[in-house]
């Protein structure tokens, strides 16, 4: 498995893998998931992947195959994740840790000094691995996008 920053050649199998996984989380109402594979369609994610100022994506690959993204924004020196998804015949293998791990290492390079994210409240598994990745858990956002609940987390990068 490698990991890099994605590119624009990547962009058509992205934005369809992205689709797939937005598409068939349980943990969001079809309004939720509707409205977040849009966000996240080809002319989007062109946009994205061609702000690296402002963006990052990175895709972890198995020959010429995508595994796994990770995606998010630089906020004044603050990163939002907005998505960490991995194809279902490859959970429980550690891409996603290996995902967050290199994003964290590439944000502190650049210089950005933290990191926060949400999780549905019933995503067991991303709870799980923001803990073991030491997030700290800043509290629950109650009815909050989609009009579901969430936890907010955080981690200093510096």
């Amino acid at each position: 498995m490698k990991i890099r920053h994605a590119n624009l050649k990547d962009a058509p199998m992205l934005s369809m893998f992205m689709g797939l996984i937005i598409n068939s989380t349980q943990y969001y109402s079809t309004e939720a998931r509707k409205e977040e594979t849009k966000k996240h369609d080809l002319k989007s994610l062109k946009q994205y992947l061609s702000d690296k100022k402002y963006y990052y994506c990175l895709v972890a690959k198995e020959e010429k195959e995508i595994i796994g993204f990770a995606i998010g924004r630089n906020e004044a020196g603050v990163f939002w994740a907005d998505w960490l998804g991995v194809r279902k015949d490859k959970r429980r293998e550690g891409v996603a840790e290996l995902l967050m791990k290199k994003l964290e290492e590439i944000l502190k390079k650049k210089g950005l000094h933290k990191i926060w994210c949400d999780t549905r409240t019933s995503n067991k598994e991303s709870v799980s691995l923001l803990l073991k990745l030491r997030y700290k858990k800043l509290g629950l956002f109650g009815n909050g996008w989609y009009k579901q609940d969430f936890f907010l987390w955080e981690k200093n990068l510096i």
